[in-house]
């Protein structure tokens, strides 16, 4: 991996841990991890690595499957993974996902159009290669900025 590409993930990677808290659920013998941003907290140079649109109308999920481990890290899975948001009104929009590999790191992450102070719920849906199945759904709450 080059220098500029682990500066990026890591970037990324803190972005995510400090913006707000991550989020995760257990299934099994895995854990998915999730987050959604404002793209306008993403750093210029991480969102024109990975062509993210930094906007105060838009927001970023960012989502990551691991296998747990006994030493409790976690180790990377690949997945079929897709995003659906929902609006209070019940308007639909997938949400398209790029998957990013990064040295041993594997993570889903798409953009979309918000409004102010709305709250939007995510639907995903995930298959891993050992025929796991997984649906699970959250809401949040945005902001423009």
């Amino acid at each position: 991996m080059t220098l500029i590409r682990a500066i990026t993930a890591c970037t990324l990677l803190i972005v995510s841990t400090f913006s707000q808290a991550e989020q995760k659920v257990d299934f099994g013998d895995y854990e998915l991890h999730y987050i959604v941003l404002n793209t306008t907290e993403i750093p210029p140079a991480v969102a024109e690595t990975y062509d993210i649109v930094r906007s105060g109308k838009r927001a970023f999920i960012n989502l990551s499957i691991l296998k747990k481990t006994d030493d409790g890290y976690g180790t990377p899975t690949a997945a079929k993974i897709s995003a659906l948001q929902r609006t209070l009104l019940g308007q639909r929009s997938d949400i398209k996902l790029q998957e990013i590999r990064e040295g041993d790191a594997i993570y889903y992450i798409g953009t979309f159009t918000i409004l102010n102070r709305e709250i939007l719920w995510f639907d995903i849906e995930l298959s891993l290669n050992d025929g796991t199945m997984f649906d699970f759904s959250f809401d949040q709450q945005v902001w423009r900025e």
